[in-house]
C-alpha cells in the first residue's frame, strides 16, 4: 500500500512474534517509501525524537467509519479509508498468473 499510494512511509501494526515491554517490540513498525523496513538509522531518529516530546493535542471530533472507502475531514487532516482487501488482490494478480497456475493444477490433478 505504501508504494502502491506513493507515500512517505507507513505505520503498520502488527502482531509481534518478539517480546513486548519498555526495552522490547510493540508491533509497531515504520515502513519506509519503499514499503520495506525502515533503516535502523531511521528508526532510532525516530526514537530519539520521541523521547523530546513535551505536549501534545487532542481534536474532538466525532469517529472515522473505517468501514466506508473514501475520504473525510478530521479537523484539518484528511483521512482516506481504502479497501485493503482489493488492493492486496489486484496486487498479487500483478505478480503472478493465476489463470496458469489453476491450469497446471487442473493438469497435474488429472494425472493423478
Amino acid at each position: 500500500m505504501i508504494r502502491k499510494f506513493q507515500t512517505f512511509g507507513g505505520i503498520i501494526l502488527s502482531a509481534s512474534h518478539n517480546p513486548g515491554g519498555p526495552d522490547g517490540d510493540f508491533g509497531i513498525k515504520f515502513n519506509s517509501s519503499n514499503g520495506g523496513p525502515a533503516t535502523e538509522t531511521v528508526t532510532e531518529a525516530i526514537f530519539a525524537q520521541s523521547k523530546t516530546i513535551s505536549q501534545y493535542r487532542m481534536l474532538e471530533a466525532g469517529d472515522v467509519a473505517i468501514d466506508v472507502v473514501g475520504s473525510s475531514k478530521l479537523g484539518e487532516m484528511t483521512v482516506e479509508v481504502i479497501d485493503a482487501v482489493s488492493d492486496y488482490a489486484e496486487l498479487m494478480e500483478s505478480l503472478f498468473d493465476f489463470a496458469a497456475i489453476r491450469n497446471c493444477w487442473q493438469a497435474a490433478s488429472h494425472q493423478v
